[in-house]
């Protein structure tokens, strides 16, 4: 019986905590981070060496662009360069016109800007790499951070770019 009541509990913490986190509050930190990674997926090789070996692209770029909810202009763009494990993190900064207007991380779009391996350039969709993926669900929540992860997102070899592949009705 006390395990149900436990479960219980459990149950409405986990909906209380996905009812905040999808109210797109900042939790009282002055800024909220974007992390995740950029992967090169090599197609060339059989199905689990695509699928799983993905390697990861140092010098990779990744943007983070908010726009104003009001009159949809952009009102802050910050990019990072992945580190040589692929990994990126944009901090952005919840205030913006000077401090008297605060950001809505659910208006802006993570999306994979440029690969940092020349032989593994073309941008793949995969995640929204290159239309856009919004933050929608803090990954880490902290009285000073919030943490979004977005992708991985991958780019590929030129071999492996499919002529109308992005032309999907699905």
């Amino acid at each position: 019986m006390a395990w149900r009541r436990a479960s219980m509990l459990a149950a409405l913490v986990l909906v209380a905590a996905a009812t905040c986190a999808d109210a797109g509050e900042s939790y009282g930190a002055s800024m909220f981070t974007v992390t995740g990674t950029v992967l090169c997926q090599d197609c060339t090789k059989n199905w689990n060496a695509y699928a799983y070996n993905a390697k990861p692209i140092a010098g990779s770029v990744v943007a983070v662009t908010c726009l104003d909810e009001h009159t949809g202009r952009t009102v802050i763009h910050r990019t990072d360069t992945t580190d040589e494990e692929g990994v990126f993190k944009v901090e952005v900064p919840y205030a913006h016109d000077g401090g008297s207007c605060r950001l809505d991380p659910a208006h802006c779009l993570v999306r994979l800007v440029r690969s940092g391996d020349k032989g593994c350039a073309v941008l793949t969709n995969f995640n929204g790499g290159t239309t856009g993926e919004k933050p929608y669900r803090p990954s880490r929540v902290s009285p000073t951070e919030v943490a979004y992860s977005a992708g991985p997102y991958y780019a590929t070899f030129t071999q492996c770019d499919v002529d109308g592949d992005d032309k999907s009705c699905s």
